[in-house]
């Protein structure tokens, strides 16, 4: 970063301030009941797949109106949508079915085999299971409508073909990526699927990754769902573990603690990475749909098996039934909070939640209630308590939604300013304390200057001169005394992000804040807003803004990595102005791949948290 403009270095740190002071409210303002829930959709419903337009999920049947003036479609989940424009969808359960009628059974020449055919008028439709053809002389040559290629331009898998009774060159057809309309006989096609609430995500991976229902990977980038050929994290963990006459259907792992559970049943735990395993004598009865560990205690554990929770807090040597008074409902996912314990279920009923404790055998789950206030009424196939203290979950059709997890309301959390998780600290760290107003703070005789304070958080720094080690951080403010977990290492370091998970980029040339959503260039100078990085030479006093003239510089060693590939650092110094942030400079390569990058920060074996760089050639 360069330094010779100290205006303009202040004023891009108040840009950055700013967003940041931004993101700790919004998570800091968390609902303090599930009624006030606001939940904010991630990206859209449909998908990049290089089609003709924006896909999304299997269509089983559609037909046109009675008038030909708005279509009608069934998805895979049973859900009837209706259009009058051709853009907009609504639910429609009373729609009148009009499906088509194939009542040639021959034809001179079949286009593809399985093909079924239909009257138009003087022309002919066949649909079949790759394209869509048709043929102007009774069956004799067909054109196809959709290939190009070797592959079809809409997707393949076509389930229906629907003509429009006022015009036979208006056709809609059906298949396995959505809804696709033509109004010239198949000669171009646009897709409908903006609007169809059709994505049939059931895995969430990570913050924005998602798996859908036929085992694709799709990742968000720039705001837009793209597939990607990648493989699921868990689908890989299941395909290492499965033997033969093993059934597996679920399957989890953390700190050296594996768990599998099998369609049959069985739920199975391994301390060797699967060579060996123990099988628990409960049986749940129903196959094993998912199973949620604990990071940080991987003896404490749950898992779901149709509508069933069954949790374990000795390493899978005894699993409970801790259902309890939760409604009738299938449940796909689990996630929890054990410090707090709480429960989260996604189900055919949406997200519900409940106390239950996940560090000894106590009663069961308790008080459930739903979170769904503003999200559409649909299933929740997945469920993931993030590090930020966000919630996502992914609902049938619907896409992924996100909010503030509603019971961190319920008592202060110390969290990492930088990403607003429970990372560990270090020398010189920014933290921020959700939820409470504090006027004091300290670990003992060594006080931690509180920065800023407001009714919604406060932020406080971890002295330079703070040593390693597992301490409780006493605080103090208008409302109460509080003793809190901190741990704090030589080294944390930490990508300042904001509330949507982009990292906060300066362009080093400008020193302007970088819109995450425009690409950075090949070659060119970013620099970086962290925390967590230690000790600086010369030393510096905790609390105090960093001087805008040679401020002090970094003194471990700090590496870099896009997707895995050094990248050089030429400058990291605490920022000049502030108290708790860091800049790090750092030089893109000349030679990138377009799209999104893995960027995360090493220091003496710490990594920081991963972030996505989007890069242009």
């Amino acid at each position: 970063m360069k330094f010779e403009n100290p205006r303009s270095v202040t004023r891009l740190l108040h840009v950055a301030a700013a967003l940041l002071t931004a993101h700790g409210c919004v998570l800091a303002q968390s609902a303090a009941s599930p009624a006030e829930v606001t939940w904010k959709r991630i990206g859209g419903t449909t998908v990049n797949r290089s089609l003709a337009g924006p896909a999304s999920g299997l269509v089983t049947a559609l037909w046109y109106n009675a008038q030909g003036s708005g279509l009608v479609v069934e998805t895979a989940s049973g859900r009837v949508l209706d259009t009058t424009d051709f853009q907009r969808w609504r639910v429609n359960a009373s729609a009148v079915r009009r499906l088509a009628t194939f009542a040639i059974s021959s034809v001179p020449v079949s286009p593809e085999p399985g093909a079924r055919i239909q009257a138009a008028g003087p022309r002919l439709y066949a649909t079949a299971p790759e394209n869509i053809y048709a043929s102007d002389d009774e069956g004799r040559t067909w054109l196809n409508l959709t290939g190009f290629n070797g592959r079809s331009i809409i997707g393949d898998g076509f389930t229906a073909l629907a003509v429009s009774p006022a015009d036979p060159r208006d056709i809609s057809a059906a298949n396995q990526f959505g809804v696709w309309r033509s109004l010239d006989g198949g000669l171009s096609w646009h897709s409908l699927n903006q609007d169809l609430p059709n994505l049939p995500i059931r895995r969430l991976v990570g913050r924005r990754s998602a798996v859908l229902d036929d085992n694709s990977l799709i990742l968000l980038e720039g705001g837009v769902w793209n597939a990607s050929r990648g493989t699921a994290p868990e689908a890989e963990l299941m395909a290492r573990l499965t033997r033969p006459g093993l059934l597996v259907s679920a399957a989890a792992e953390a700190a050296g603690v594996t768990y599998l559970g099998t369609a049959d049943g069985h739920l199975l735990t391994s301390r060797d990475g699967g060579a060996t395993w123990a099988d628990a004598s409960q049986r749940t009865g129903s196959p094993v749909g998912r199973i949620w560990v604990d990071a940080e205690r991987p003896d404490s554990a749950l898992a779901s098996a149709g509508n069933r929770i069954y949790r374990t807090v000795n390493g899978g040597l005894f699993w409970d039934d801790v259902t309890g008074t939760m409604p009738s409902t299938r449940v796909h996912a689990l996630a929890a909070d054990r410090s707090a314990s709480i429960i989260y279920a996604a189900t055919d009923r949406g997200v519900l939640t409940a106390s239950l404790s996940l560090n000894d055998a106590g009663p069961p789950a308790s008080a459930w209630r739903s979170v769904n206030r503003n999200l559409p009424a649909a299933a929740a196939w997945d469920i993931r308590l993030n590090a930020d203290n966000t919630l996502t979950v992914a609902l049938d059709g619907y896409g992924i939604f996100e909010t503030p997890a509603p019971h961190r309301s319920r008592a202060i959390h110390l969290v990492n300013a930088a990403d607003m998780s429970d990372r560990p600290a270090a020398p010189g760290s920014l933290l921020t304390l959700l939820n409470a107003e504090i006027a004091q703070a300290g670990i003992g005789d060594l006080a931690y200057p509180v920065i800023a304070a407001s009714s919604q958080s406060s932020q406080l720094q971890v002295p330079f001169e703070a040593k390693p080690g597992a301490y409780q951080l006493a605080v103090n403010g208008a409302a109460g005394r509080w003793s809190l977990p901190l741990n704090i290492r030589s080294v944390a370091p930490a990508v300042f992000v904001d509330a949507e998970g982009a990292p906060l980029i300066l362009d080093s040339g400008s020193g302007l804040v970088m819109d995450t959503n425009v690409a950075v260039r090949a070659g060119t100078s970013v620099s970086l807003l962290a925390t967590g990085l230690g000790a600086v030479t010369p030393e510096w006093p905790a609390g105090t803004p960093a001087p805008f003239d040679a401020p002090p510089v970094v003194s471990g060693s700090i590496k870099a990595f896009l997707d895995g590939m050094p990248v050089e650092v030429t400058r990291a110094t605490l920022a000049p102005g502030y108290v708790g942030y860091y800049i790090i400079e750092l030089q893109v390569p000349r030679i990138v791949n377009r799209g999104a990058a893995d960027l995360r920060l090493v220091m003496d074996g710490e990594e920081s948290n991963h972030v996505r760089l989007y890069l242009e050639p």
